[in-house]
């Protein structure tokens, strides 16, 4: 025979149940470990050359002085790293719109897949050293509503003989802006043309070090991961597939990307 207590609580236990599974279902980020599950990629990455015996480290070959300028780089150095996401209710503010602090934890795991996929090989054998976080900035165009879909994409933008820089875009699904105005122009062209500023939730600028047991030179670090390459090394580097940029195109990435860098963080 079923008590009574039986028969009252089964049906609540289900409902409770339901109720669980469903706001699991529509508000994942509100997961227990949801943050560093999405970084053990990256993660995994950055320890692999560096915990591998059988690891193919960099040839280290020369240093690049930093008054020299390199004669091609890899086309990839300037490549997009993208993560989609949708705003869930974890994500909202008291405006109910995607809330301003969520942007940077998205961006931290954008930039953490963009940095271990250039840099885990070159940096496993410099120390080893690691790239550091020093500051950001954010510009927000336009709200991101409840449950809307987004996309988030991260490249470097430019470096110096200190600091080097990351641009992360806040995009609408689907949004086209062309290579040669993104990265030939900066940030501050796409803002600027109406044909692509509309696809665009913010714009997020963050400045970087790398640092073993003293600052490295990111031209260093570029030059050994094979990104940077000198006249000739386009035929000796392993796996130069004909991707490389010229000398003019990377000096002007690089400039448009220090002028967004003067105009936001001064």
């Amino acid at each position: 025979m079923e008590s009574i207590l039986t028969q009252t609580t089964s049906p609540a236990c289900l409902v409770g149940a339901v109720a669980v599974l469903a706001f699991a279902a529509t508000n994942p980020k509100s997961l227990p470990f949801t943050y560093t599950i999405q970084l053990l990629p990256s993660i995994y990455r950055l320890l692999k050359p560096r915990l591998s015996k059988r690891s193919s480290r960099p040839e280290t070959g020369l240093s690049i002085p930093d008054t020299q300028s390199p004669v091609t780089a890899k086309r990839r150095l300037f490549t997009h790293h993208t993560t989609h996401s949708r705003a869930t209710i974890s994500d909202l503010g008291i405006a109910l719109r995607k809330s301003n602090s969520t942007f940077f934890i998205d961006a931290d795991i954008s930039r953490a897949e963009l940095l271990t996929t250039l840099f885990s090989e070159a940096l496993a054998g410099l120390g080893p050293a690691n790239f550091l976080l020093e500051s950001v900035q954010c510009k927000f165009l336009a709200d991101i509503r409840p449950y809307a879909a987004y996309v988030v994409s991260s490249r470097v933008l430019a470096w110096n003989e200190r600091s080097f820089y990351v641009v992360t875009y806040f995009l609408k699904p689907g949004a086209d802006i062309p290579w040669d105005v993104e990265v030939l122009g900066g940030p501050q062209a796409v803002v600027d043309d109406g044909r692509y500023k509309d696809g665009v939730f913010s714009v997020m600028l963050s400045k970087h070090v790398f640092m073993a047991k003293k600052l490295l030179s990111p031209r260093e670090v570029l030059h050994r991961a094979g990104l940077l390459l000198l006249q000739g090394e386009g035929e000796k580097r392993e796996g130069c597939d004909g991707d490389a940029m010229a000398a003019e195109a990377v000096e002007q990435a690089v400039q448009w990307g220090l002028e967004y860098v003067s105009g936001c963080m001064g």
